[in-house]
């Protein structure tokens, strides 16, 4: 996944002695799920929009006619 890079640190960090708090390594769990959920959000307000966008590309090329 394209966090991975982020695990690998946190674990070559951890070799070197430094530890990092809990709560980013919990936070560095449910990244990918945040992300998956923001990507869907940002699907959803793109579906939502289009339509306004349609009507509004409609009165523009109405007003250059």
């Amino acid at each position: 996944t394209m966090f991975e890079p982020l695990k690998e640190t946190v674990a070559l960090l951890k070799t070197y002695g430094d530890k990092m708090p809990e709560e980013i390594l919990l936070l560095l769990q449910k990244l990918p799920e945040h992300w998956d959920n923001n990507k869907k959000l940002c699907l959803r307000v793109a579906e939502n929009a289009a339509p306004l966008q349609a009507a509004e590309a409609a009165v523009i090329r109405q007003k250059c006619q």
